[in-house]
């Protein structure tokens, strides 16, 4: 039996390096990579409606990681004043360096059937 990783690139790539280091023959199909904007929309054009919102969603690390690193490029910060969101706990402790807010986020809740 082998394992199919279809985590992004390049963590994807490298957990299969060490599956199969330690015996487990696994392979890589990435549905989708994040890499660093080259589109002529960029971030640069978006930052404003970043500071003019009252919410924002965090869905990936990915895009915790990228984000910081443009404001940082370009001395800026987080804004505060929004409620930050995240999608998993992981992103929420990733995001949590960056933002230094306090971060509420849902456990997963074990269901029980009781018949």
């Amino acid at each position: 039996m082998k394992i199919l990783v279809v985590r992004p690139s390049p963590s994807g790539e490298e957990l299969v390096k060490n599956l199969n280091n330690t015996g487990i023959p696994s392979w890589h199909f990435s549905l989708f990579d994040f890499y660093p904007s080259t589109s002529s929309i960029s971030l640069s054009e978006k930052i404003n409606e970043l500071y003019e919102s009252k919410i924002i969603v965090i869905f990936s690390k990915k895009s915790v990681f990228y984000t910081n690193l443009y404001l940082k490029n370009n001395n800026l910060t987080w804004p505060f004043h929004v409620k930050y969101y995240a999608i998993g706990k992981s992103s929420a402790f990733f995001l949590q360096k960056y933002i230094k807010k306090k971060l509420l986020f849902l456990y997963k809740k074990k269901i029980v059937k009781v018949y």
